[in-house]
């Protein structure tokens, strides 16, 4: 079973003994084997003891009925199931971090490709908004440990688009596209200017005033010496600062994001905020509610477009390669529910979380920035946000109006001076 082996290859010789003599002491079937071997590299990324050295092997043994193998898996799950149920314990949890190296960049010349969000293709499980995105730049300097873009590039290489002013003023963009994002492929801020790409995507916003270029980045890097145009908005990622400071490594603090931002407001533009992805650990009750309160301390409604809300999301490629490099990271100690094709929270853990931090928000908040859940269930619209949408059509309809709603202030102030 090639995913079965592949995945002990990535333990040590220790761990890959344990569990040869394991599967000599007990019969397993296949599935049973591959469920151990996750089960196993899931608790080596937590820091967690081995379960292979806590089973109590007595108590298997002395079983008469010849089922040994399946009082193992039984008692196995019983031992995850407890550490996933609750929330995530971080108070003990210190990663040692191997940033992945990405020490070459490198121009090259490829053409602009308009792609699409990532939510579900194949029907309307979730309620997406139908961002269309733009990949400038591709792979990350970051190393966010829930991250999927580190699956899709070249491990040790960030690919720049050469002559990318001139590939993006001859693109032919639909006329249905009224929203590009930059941040899918890699962090939208990471290299500033120093390739260009700045003053590439202002021109291109230039250009084409209809359509809103977002901008979304962890980093806290100044690139607000000059001025730009109204259409481009700049979004943070933010989370709460145990997550921030355990999973999603170097980046910036928390602190240094909201300082960006509002060097970016300073300067004439809308900011956004993404709240994304949402851990539910010991300790998320009181931080994201604080992190709300810190974003409403420095910026007005009239400064925010948008506030974007979600959790962590799986698929099983990117739980597959989580599981295989083996970091320390605690983003899979959670019920893995089936969620539209992928894996998240239960439903009732991400209502718990999105109504906590929608209500710590103040009404002049709730009533003047569009908040929005991103990638998830349709059902928990209204629950948690008060509202509904039939269609991910009718909700990308609302979006655009409140987003050019915004603009349209932002360029009356502008003209105004």
């Amino acid at each position: 079973m090639p995913a079965l082996q592949e995945l002990i290859d990535s333990f040590d010789s220790e761990r890959k003994t344990a569990f040869i003599a394991l599967f000599q002491r007990y019969h397993f079937t296949e599935s049973q084997k591959l469920e151990i071997a996750k089960s196993e590299a899931d608790l080596r990324q937590w820091k967690e003891e081995s379960f292979l050295s806590l089973a109590d092997y007595n108590e298997i043994d002395g079983r008469k009925d010849g089922r040994k193998g399946d009082a193992f898996i039984k008692a196995l799950r019983e031992y995850m199931h407890a550490l996933r149920s609750g929330e995530t314990d971080y108070s003990a949890f210190i990663p040692e971090v191997h940033p992945r190296p990405k020490n070459r960049i490198i121009p090259v010349d490829k053409e602009i490709v308009l792609g699409r969000c990532p939510c579900p293709v194949d029907g309307e499980k979730t309620r997406c908004c139908k961002l269309v995105t733009m990949d400038p730049v591709e792979q990350c300097a970051f190393s966010c440990s829930y991250c999927s873009v580190q699956a899709f590039y070249s491990e040790r290489e960030i690919h720049t688009v050469s002559d990318l002013e001139k590939k993006l003023l001859s693109l032919q963009v639909p006329e249905n596209v009224w929203h590009i994002g930059t941040g899918q492929a890699s962090d939208s801020l990471l290299l500033g200017d120093d390739y260009g790409t700045l003053s590439a995507l202002s021109s291109f916003a230039r250009k084409h005033p209809e359509i809103i270029i977002e901008l979304k980045s962890k980093s806290g890097r100044d690139v607000f010496n000059r001025k730009y145009p109204e259409n481009i908005v700049f979004t943070w990622s933010l989370n709460a600062p145990t997550i921030a400071e355990k999973e999603e490594h170097l980046t910036a603090a928390i602190q240094k994001r909201l300082e960006s931002a509002a060097r970016a407001r300073d300067n004439g533009n809308l900011v956004g905020f993404h709240i994304h992805p949402m851990v539910y650990f010991k300790g998320w009750d009181e931080e994201y509610p604080e992190l709300v309160r810190k974003i409403e301390s420095l910026f007005s409604p009239d400064d925010v477009m948008m506030i974007g809300i979600g959790t962590l999301i799986f698929t099983k490629s990117v739980l597959k390669r989580l599981r295989e490099n083996g970091e320390e990271s605690k983003v899979l100690e959670m019920e893995l529910t089936p969620a539209a094709g992928k894996f998240s929270y239960p439903l009732s853990v991400r209502e718990k979380m999105f109504r906590t931090v929608v209500n710590t928000f103040s009404e002049e908040f709730r009533d003047n920035v569009f908040i929005y859940l991103c990638m998830e269930d349709p059902s928990l619209w209204l629950p948690v946000l008060g509202r509904e949408y039939k269609s991910d059509k009718e909700f990308e309809i609302d979006m655009k109006k409140h987003y050019f709603g915004k603009i349209a202030k932002i360029r009356e102030c502008s003209a105004s001076r």
